[in-house]
């Protein structure tokens, strides 16, 4: 594990006008971990001058570094960067969202596990709600089967590839793909494969990364004696920007990874989805009709920004 005395986890933090949630995060990560050597480091992307200068609270902690970004990076990029400043001889990567409590000593359980099961790639702890309700910490790969026949259906014909979502496991299991809030990556694979694909500005990033290690022949698993709170939506507000934006990952993914044809389906199903809605909200009809468009990348959040001189 700790080899010539170098860091075994590399906890990376992305920050965005919710420094509170930061600070509790970091107070639980903390309070949890033993028997571990860690660094953290918390990348602000682009908060108010306000909402960074809170970080400071934490600046005095040992192994922590607070990097300031001046343009939203988003998921992936802000990764990214934060990776940059992690030490080249970590042995795991740890991206955490800012809004996560940690419950145990989820990263030495995650670490450990990691060790013992060298097939795995990623790995993420049980998530549950701020009131201890369980929730569910991995998906499925969205693809076309899942689209039109919905998850009992597949899940019936194919119950060890879809297993199910909505069940509290009691040992580690093989999963598609597993939350973005809390990915546990080991660093040699991570790099094999290049890190995240920064293309993607705040969705499917987890759906990415786990689909190219799955092609590698690595193995993404839930691990529930690791346990975490999502406290859920920290930094995000839902608009139609962030509807767009949720599209143009999607189809970024559809045409990175499908055949033109399923991703001709898959348009047509989204057309469909969001055009039927319209008596709920107008937005709905222009996101189909976006979707008809390509939903393309130019439109994306991460060309709707200025630079942050202060």
């Amino acid at each position: 594990m700790n080899i010539n005395n170098s860091i075994d986890v590399t906890i990376i933090i992305l920050n965005y006008n919710s420094s509170n949630y930061t600070i509790e995060c970091v107070n639980s990560i903390i309070k949890t971990t033993i028997n571990l050597k860690y660094e953290i480091i918390i990348v602000d992307n682009n908060s108010i001058k306000d909402e960074f200068e809170k970080l400071s609270i934490l600046s005095n902690i040992k192994n922590l570094k607070i990097i300031r970004s001046r343009i939203n990076l988003g998921f992936s990029g802000g990764n990214m960067y934060g990776f940059q400043f992690a030490d080249k001889n970590t042995g795991y990567y740890l991206f955490l969202n800012n809004d996560c409590i940690l419950l145990n000593d989820v990263i030495k359980i995650l670490t450990d596990f990691m060790e013992k099961t060298p097939n795995a790639a990623l790995c993420t702890a049980q998530m549950f709600s701020p009131d201890l309700e369980f929730r569910p910490s991995f998906t499925y790969f969205p693809d076309i089967t899942v689209r039109l026949l919905g998850h009992l259906a597949v899940r019936f014909f194919h119950p060890q590839k879809y297993p199910s979502r909505h069940v509290g496991y009691q040992s580690p299991i093989a999963v598609p793909v597993i939350t973005g809030s809390a990915m546990f990556i080991r660093a040699k694979y991570f790099a094999e494969i290049g890190g995240f694909d920064t293309n993607y500005f705040l969705y499917s990033e987890e759906e990415d990364i786990c689909k190219r290690m799955s092609l590698e022949g690595y193995v993404t698993y839930l691990v529930p004696s690791a346990k975490f709170i999502h406290v859920n939506g920290g930094s995000t507000n839902y608009n139609i920007d962030v509807l767009k934006e949720f599209h143009i990952s999607l189809f970024y993914f559809y045409r990175k990874f499908y055949k033109f044809p399923k991703v001709l389906i898959l348009k047509l199903y989204y057309l469909l989805k969001n055009i039927r809605k319209f008596y709920k909200s107008f937005d709905y009809f222009k996101i189909g009709i976006f979707v008809l468009m390509g939903a393309p990348m130019k439109d994306s959040l991460r060309f709707k920004q200025k630079i942050n001189f202060e």
